[in-house]
C-alpha cells in the first residue's frame, strides 16, 4: 500500500474510533467516576447524551455497525439508573475551583455536541426548489446511506454547492448526492474492518438498476477498480452513466469495470440493469453514488444546478437504512 493510501486508511480508522470512543468515554465517566456535586453529575449526563446523539447522526457507521450508537444510548440509560438506585450525598454546586472547571468543561461538551446534532437535524430537511422522484437504483438487499442530506455535516458532497472553488465548480450537480453501501443482517458491510480487496465488500458486484425511464447521455466503462483506500486521482466519478429523465440528468457512479450493459444513446426503462457496483474512480471503498441535477453542458456535464431526490419515496440522509425485498431485477440483454 502506498504512503498516501496508508494515510487515508489511518484517517478513516481514526474517524471510526473517535465516533465511538468519545461518547463511550463520557458514559464510563458517568458510571465509574461521577462528579461529587449534583450540577456536575447532571451536566455530565447531558454531555454524554448530546454526544451520543451527535455521534449517531453525524457518524459514518460502517465500522462499528449502525446499531452501536443505540447500544451506547442503552448504556447511558443504565449508568443513570445505577446512580439513581445508588444515590450519593452530593452538594448541588461545586465546592472548589476544580469542580467549577469540570462543570464548565461538561457544559462546553454538551453545547458543542448539541450544535452538531442540530446541524444534522437541519440538513435532514429536504431543500426547497425542484426535486425528482426516482425508483430504488439497486437490486433487493439491505442498504445504508453513508452520505446524504442537504448540509456538509451529514453529506460530504454538500460542500460542492459553493462554485467559487475551481474543483467545486465542475461538480456542483453532486451537492445533494447520495452514497449507498450494502450491509448484512449484523449491519456489517465487509468481513473485516477495511479490507483492501473491493470484492470483500457486500455491495461489490450488486446490480445497478435504472431509477427512471430515459436516455443514456454518457457511459464510461474503462476505469479500473481500485484497492481500498486508493483513489483513481483525476477521475472522481469512475465508471459512470449519465441518464437523462424528464429534463433532469441522473448520474450513477463507481461501476465495476467491464460491467456496463448500456451505451450512450440507449433508451432505458425504469428497472433495467445498467451495470454493477464497483470501486472505480475516487472512491474510498465500494459504493454506489447517485445524484440528480439540471441538464449539464457537454464541456461540463456535472456542473449544473443540483436537484434534490426522493429515492423510493424518501429524501435520504446519512445513517438512513433501506431494506428492499423483491424478485430478481429485470436484466437488460441477459446472457443466454
Amino acid at each position: 500500500m502506498s504512503t498516501v493510501a496508508a494515510e487515508g486508511a489511518l484517517d478513516m480508522l481514526t474517524v471510526y474510533l473517535l465516533q465511538t470512543a468519545l461518547p463511550l468515554l463520557l458514559i464510563l465517566w458517568l458510571l465509574l467516576l461521577p462528579p461529587r456535586h449534583g450540577a456536575g453529575f447532571w451536566m455530565l449526563a447531558l454531555a454524554a447524551a448530546a454526544m451520543t446523539v451527535a455521534s449517531e447522526k453525524l457518524g459514518i457507521w460502517v465500522f462499528p455497525p449502525w446499531w452501536v450508537p443505540h447500544l451506547m444510548a442503552l448504556a447511558l440509560g443504565g449508568a443513570l439508573i445505577w446512580n439513581l438506585i445508588h444515590p450519593q450525598q452530593r452538594p448541588w454546586w461545586p465546592v472548589g475551583g476544580i469542580g467549577w472547571l469540570f462543570l464548565a468543561f461538561f457544559a462546553w461538551i454538551a453545547g458543542f455536541a448539541a450544535m452538531q446534532a442540530r446541524d444534522a437535524w437541519v440538513g435532514a430537511a429536504m431543500p426547497g426548489g425542484p426535486s425528482v422522484k426516482l425508483a430504488w437504483p439497486l437490486a433487493p438487499g439491505s442498504y445504508l446511506v453513508v452520505n446524504g442530506g442537504a448540509s456538509a455535516s451529514i453529506n460530504a458532497h454538500a460542500a460542492l454547492k459553493d462554485p467559487s472553488l475551481p474543483l467545486h465548480a465542475g461538480y456542483r450537480g453532486s451537492s445533494y448526492g447520495v452514497d449507498l453501501i450494502a450491509v448484512n443482517r449484523w449491519g456489517l458491510r465487509a468481513n473485516s474492518v477495511m479490507p483492501a480487496d473491493p470484492a470483500r465488500y457486500a455491495i461489490f458486484s450488486t446490480p445497478v438498476l435504472a431509477p427512471c425511464t430515459g436516455q443514456v447521455v454518457v457511459a464510461v466503462d474503462g476505469r479500473p477498480d481500485m484497492r481500498v483506500p486508493k483513489l483513481d486521482e483525476g477521475h472522481p466519478e469512475g465508471n459512470h452513466v449519465l441518464l437523462r429523465c424528464d429534463g433532469f440528468d441522473i448520474l450513477l457512479g463507481h461501476f465495476r469495470q467491464g460491467s456496463l450493459r448500456v451505451a450512450a444513446g440507449d433508451r432505458l426503462t425504469q428497472g433495467e440493469q445498467i451495470g454493477e457496483v464497483g470501486n472505480s474512480g475516487e472512491s474510498s471503498e465500494p459504493h454506489l453514488h447517485i445524484h440528480a441535477q439540471r441538464q449539464g453542458r457537454p464541456e461540463a456535464p456535472f456542473a449544473a444546478a443540483p436537484v434534490a431526490m426522493r429515492l423510493d419515496g424518501r429524501f435520504l440522509v446519512r445513517g438512513d437504512r433501506v431494506d428492499i425485498a423483491g424478485q430478481p431485477p429485470f436484466l437488460r440483454n441477459p446472457p443466454p
